[in-house]
């Protein structure tokens, strides 16, 4: 048996996670207060682990450069297979990143957050009528719903922030919900003044919500629908 350091994603409980973060402890306390539950998710961290090298098989796999972040050379990854049992892990060096997936009576994780980062990752949709696999019990009640909507209340209130444009307009549907804010239509039109200074379609949407966001508006950006608009965007 050799005893050998992996990085990447690990399998940790909260005892390993409060060892390296102590500080998220507080957070989780609140947690249960409310009488949630919560789960670890993407740890990211190192670790030691003992393997029989000779009863391993590897693969060598080649990861050409990306094209879309201008990279110059590619990657080389090796993957091995240890079999259907996991490896004896000796010991967790270090947790680098983590979320933190909250799940109430009626919604199995309906929000998920960066506690390092303070951050909002995921708010479940209430109003997504499709099958969502894997995603456990969800709300069939607007009564029930409304649990979602307190989750998401909880962390802005213990200052926590949306990740992108996607989380802010799912707490958005919350608000139309629960809270019936006024709304109103503003139309704008843009035009291209100084070429340099112009971002990409996506990173422009981020930047529009955000820029609302911070004065109290929640933003909703009404495109063009049908076919047309999926292939054709107003910036690259």
């Amino acid at each position: 048996m050799t005893i050998i350091r992996i990085r990447g994603m690990l399998s940790a409980g909260e005892d390993a996670v409060l060892r390296f973060h102590p500080e998220v402890k507080e957070l989780l306390d609140r947690i249960r207060e409310k009488g949630w539950r919560y789960s670890f998710e993407d740890v990211v961290g190192s670790a030691k682990v003992e393997l029989d090298l000779g009863r391993l098989e590897f693969r060598l796999k080649y990861y050409p450069p990306r094209i879309e972040e201008f990279e110059e050379k590619g990657v080389y990854e090796i993957e091995a297979e240890v079999g259907d049992q996991p490896p004896a892990v000796l010991e967790i060096e270090s947790i680098e990143s983590f979320k933190v997936a909250i799940s109430t009576s009626h919604a199995w994780r309906c929000a998920t957050v960066d506690p390092l980062t303070k951050t909002i990752t995921h708010i479940s949709s209430v109003l997504w009528g499709g099958i969502r696999l894997g995603e456990g019990r969800q709300p069939e009640k607007l009564s029930e719903a409304r649990e979602v909507y307190e989750v998401a209340r909880f962390l802005l209130e213990n200052g926590f922030r949306f990740k992108n444009e996607y989380v802010l307009e799912a707490y958005k549907e919350l608000v139309d919900l629960f809270e019936g804010k006024y709304r109103f239509t503003l139309t704008l039109e843009l035009t291209v003044d100084r070429e340099k200074l112009v971002p990409g379609w996506k990173e422009l949407k981020n930047d529009l919500a955000k820029f609302f966001y911070e004065r109290g508006l929640l933003m909703e950006l009404k495109t063009e629908k049908g076919p047309a608009f999926l292939l054709k965007k107003p910036l690259p």
